[in-house]
């Protein structure tokens, strides 16, 4: 609910209020019932334009920072990002950044989130003459947030807080105030569709926020969708986004790409990994055809690589990825061209041997290798949901000759909207043949490392005998083709490694 002051004072009263002002809460730029003010003395302009007697949108964006949830990574911005990137906010000005090694046992660790939100709140503002930032935080990132916030003295520090299908400790407040000032507090959440509601439509709702529904939405397509932007938007601005839609993916266009190669679930950075980017051709029959590369990228000690690439007519892109040690599986990833310049890319990479946290050891150890391809397929933008989506699994021999199908969004690793909270928000399913017979069986696989909250599986035999066998993967409508490799290959062989097959759009 916004709040509303109405006060009538004398002159000596107003000063002496607005002195209070000063001193409370809020940092000394902004005041809790003015959070945009026009800027009269230069300090809150961060675009150095010096244009001092207008409103601009330069004026009033602020540095954002974007918190992720439980077994996400800040890649699950990347749409959201690009779109405030269209607007006019600079890459320095967008910060999505990644929770490294925050579980202790099993379960998340919210007070060690909010320690690495915290110090990169710090870091946000260190290099600039802002006093505060905007948050959007998305599932158990909410949390961490509310914890910085109440425990760690965050309000001095934040302007807006937008909690986007956000899961939320109801215990955490300041004498009983669930939104404490002097910050300005959003909520986004669907009409139960999302499953981090179970189906309660009314979950997310906080007194002192102002509370909007979107109907029919998931817990992705709330961070990543244009209408959900435009809101955020304008809370953070006060004005409205001059492009809120995504762009076509332009042939002949260059793309800057900036990625970080983690490990999966952990999100440790992976640094001296090799990347290589390659063209996947797609053939008018839908047969693929890799093009060979000149390009050799290493990552750097935080994990992170960057390069520009050229949309070419019916391609997809593969990274191939490389650990500079045989402690992981090679990664073939996969995925649709860019539409815009990307600085959130995230390239997961498995260990070989269980490692890492207990849901990642899990993940791990329940990996079962052989003459037969291990892939996963994740979606960034919505959640995967049995009844609504459709992932359907074309096998192709070396001769291009189909050898068979499969439909792997079914009741147990995918439920309807408001199914349970463990399994309703997938979005990344596992494939292999778990149990080494050939054949395909169901989902999801009985292995707890492979049903964690958002992750999911399926017995999917994926033949990798010999070598350019070649699977389509259909999500409604939307085809990647991709190869077949051997997953008890070792590192750097032709047919060896791990697929994950990303759609955005």
């Amino acid at each position: 609910m916004e709040r509303f002051f109405r006060i009538s004072l004398s002159a000596f009263g107003v000063l002496f209020v607005v002195a209070l002002l000063t001193l409370g809460g809020c940092s000394g730029e902004d005041s809790p019932t003015n959070p945009n003010p026009i800027d009269t003395t230069d300090n809150n302009d961060t675009t150095g334009n010096q244009d001092t007697n207008t409103v601009t949108i330069d004026e009033r964006i602020r540095p954002v920072i974007f918190v992720h949830g439980t077994n996400e990574a800040a890649d699950v911005f990347t749409q959201l990002v690009q779109r405030f990137a269209l607007n006019g906010y600079t890459e320095a000005q967008l910060v999505a950044f990644d929770f490294e090694s925050y579980f202790t046992g099993s379960e998340i660790d919210i007070a060690k989130m909010a320690a690495q939100l915290q110090t990169r709140v710090n870091a946000m503002l260190a290099g600039t003459t802002e006093k505060r930032v905007d948050v959007v935080a998305h599932g158990s990132g909410a949390n961490a947030v509310q914890h910085w916030l109440v425990n760690m003295g965050g309000t001095d520090k934040a302007a807006h807080v937008a909690f986007v299908g956000g899961s939320y400790d109801l215990a955490l407040t300041v004498a009983g105030d669930i939104t404490p000032g002097s910050c300005e507090y959003l909520t986004l959440r669907s009409d139960g569709k999302d499953a981090i509601q179970n189906g309660n439509s009314q979950y997310g709702s906080l007194t002192g926020a102002t509370n909007e529904v979107y109907a029919g939405y998931d817990n992705l397509q709330l961070v990543s969708e244009a209408d959900p932007f435009e809101r955020m938007f304008r809370f953070f601005t006060g004005g409205a986004p001059t492009e809120k839609n995504m762009p076509n993916s332009r042939i002949g266009m260059s793309y800057d790409i900036k990625a970080r190669v983690v490990d999966f679930i952990d999100n440790t950075p992976i640094s001296g990994a090799t990347v290589v980017p390659m063209k996947i051709r797609v053939l008018s029959n839908g047969e693929i055809q890799r093009q060979s590369s000149t390009t050799v990228l290493t990552s750097d000690v935080n994990g992170e690589i960057s390069f520009s690439d050229i949309v070419g007519p019916d391609q997809h892109i593969e990274l191939w990825v490389r650990s500079g040690t045989q402690a992981y599986y090679d990664m073939h990833i996969y995925r649709q061209p860019w539409r815009a310049n990307s600085h959130t890319e995230r390239l997961r990479v498995i260990p070989r041997s269980p490692s890492g946290s207990d849901p990642l050891r899990a993940y791990a150890g329940a990996m079962r290798t052989g003459n037969h391809a291990i892939m996963a397929v994740m979606s960034q933008n919505r959640t995967l949901q049995h009844g609504r989506d459709n992932i359907t699994v074309r096998r192709y021999n070396s001769a291009y000759d189909p050898i068979g199908e499969a439909a792997v969004l079914t009741q147990g690793n995918a439920p309807v909207p408001g199914g349970t909270a463990q399994n309703g928000n997938t979005w990344f399913v596992s494939l292999f043949d778990y149990d080494n017979n050939g054949s395909d069986g169901t989902g999801p696989i009985a292995a707890p490392g492979l049903n964690l909250w958002g992750i999911n599986s399926f017995d999917c035999y994926l033949d990798a005998t010999t070598t350019n066998f070649q699977t389509q993967f259909d999500l409604n409508g939307t085809v990647l083709g991709v190869f077949n490799y051997r997953s008890s290959n070792q590192s750097g062989g032709n047919n060896a490694g791990i697929n994950i097959v990303q759609f955005e759009y």
